[in-house]
This record gives structure tokens, sequence and C-alpha cells, in this order.
């Protein structure tokens, strides 16, 4: 069998085999005109972005299971902000490892349409030296924020990672992370010894994903990774349970899991305990 750990928008230019794409498109091999939407758009002038209405499908894209993955709602992009700190006179066992920082707060506003999950108003902060302090010298740690696939893409477009209008972009859109680890570490930029900004072209081109999108959306994760092709499984951010590493394993494990029957899987188990891999 295949196990393929591909985003769902790559399965068309993947899939070559003409009776393999007939049966995965529901036995018609017809290239949609429609593309995947992501969550986040412009609305006025673009001074601000909204989360849009989620498509409805069509009967004969529902029934399609490539035309279901093609159109899979993407997550809004990332914007990154990783620093090292100096953290002389520094309370290190005050932090913890992770902190959500809601920079707007929490209250909906319907005539923005703003609310927890706005515009850059969800942000996480992660201090891995609380769990593991060999990840900096002693005497300094790093911290990241990033707004949780709450960035629009759009804003970014075409931009040239060269041009000042761009590194200038990054810097006061990072605004808002300085602020989620200052809520941290109050002092921050003036400890700060290096920092690296990292806009959705950046989570674009390293990750290779479409608009700098981080999956797909909760609504649209297939719910498992089976396939209307026998012996082909999928697994990966699009497959239930969904985004991020734990959710990936998990799927890539199920999908692992039922290539084999549980008299073998047990047999592999059995295998890993006598090489005192397991307990």
């Amino acid at each position: 069998g295949v196990i393929c750990n591909a985003s769902l928008w790559s399965l068309n230019n993947l899939i070559q085999n003409i009776a393999a794409r007939n049966i995965l498109y529901g036995g018609k091999d017809t290239k949609l005109e429609k593309k995947a939407m992501q969550t986040w758009t412009f609305v006025g002038a673009g001074e601000r972005s909204i989360i849009k209405n989620q498509r409805v499908l069509t009967n004969a894209e529902n029934q399609s299971f490539l035309g279901k993955c093609e159109l899979s709602e993407q997550t809004g992009s990332f914007l990154h902000l990783h620093v090292a700190l100096d953290a002389k006179n520094l309370n290190l066992k005050d932090l913890h490892a992770h902190y959500t920082v809601m920079d707007r707060g929490i209250s909906n506003n319907e005539e923005t349409g703003d609310g927890p999950c706005g515009e850059l108003n969800m942000i996480a902060v992660s201090n891995p030296c609380a769990i593991d302090g060999t990840l900096a010298p002693d005497g300094f740690i790093v911290m990241h924020a990033y707004g949780a696939g709450n960035e629009c893409y759009d804003l970014w477009e075409g931009l040239d990672r060269n041009s000042k209008e761009y590194k200038d972009l990054k810097e006061k859109r990072a605004e808002v992370l300085w602020r989620a680890i200052e809520s941290v570490v109050p002092d921050a930029k003036n400890r700060c010894l290096a920092s690296l900004i990292g806009s959705p072209l950046t989570h674009e081109r390293f990750l290779r994903r479409p608009r700098g999108t981080y999956g797909a959306a909760t609504e649209d994760y297939l719910k498992d990774g089976r396939t209307p092709l026998n012996n082909f499984v999928l697994c990966g951010d699009g497959i239930f349970p969904g985004i991020g590493i734990p959710a990936v394993a998990l799927s890539g494990a199920s999908a692992a899991n039922a290539m084999i029957s549980p008299f073998e899987q047990w047999l592999c188990l059995d295998d890993l305990k006598s090489g005192k891999i397991i307990d």
C-alpha cells in the first residue's frame, strides 16, 4: 500500500495514473475550475481582514473525492517572531513554557467582525527554555511568538522579499508579536540580542504551503485517511485530527495501522518489546 503525506490541494498534481484519477474524481477526470479559498480576506480598502463565510460545495463537488480535497478551505497564514534574550536578573523560574496572549481581548465586535479569532489578535508565545535549558547558553533564553493562522496572505502577495517595502512591512506587522513577548518579559527589546521575523512569504517558501497556509480549516478535515483507491491512504494536516505535529503524527500512525492486521500489529509490538525499544 501507499501512504501519502501531502497537502490536500497537491493530490491532483501528484496522481498521474488516469484510471486512479477517474476513481478519485468519482468516475470522471474533470479538473475543477474553482480554487481552494483561504479563511482570511480583505474588506473595505484593505485596512483589515476578516474570516470569510465557508463555501458550500455543490452535489457534484461532494461526489468527487479529489474535488473535496482541491476545494478544502485553507487556514490563514502565519507571522512569526523569534528572539534571543539576555536573561540577566530575570527570574526564569517564574516563566512558563507557553502563553496565549489576546492582544485586543476576547470580546466579539459585530460591527467590525473582530473577536477572539480576529486578525493577529490571538498570539502564541513559546518559551522552550523553561522545558530544556540547553536550547540557549547559560544566561540567555530564546522565545517565539506567532499569530496562529490569523494573518492575511493578500497583504504580502507579490512583494519582493529583498525590497524595503517588504522589510518595513515585516517590522510593522510584528509589533503585535513584540507586545505579546513584552507581556511576559516587559523589557524584552532592551534584552534582545537577535530577532528574526517570518512572514507569510517565509512560511510559504520554507514549508511549501500555498499562500502560507498551515493546513486545512477544521471544518474541511477529512474524517480519516481512506480514499476510493484500495491501499492508498492519506495522512497529514488535512486529515483528522488536523494541523500541528502531534495531530499529524497521529494521522500517520493511523494510516500505518490501517495497512496491517491487528495480529501483525501485535507482532510488531512484541518485536519492539524484545528489542527493549518499549517496555
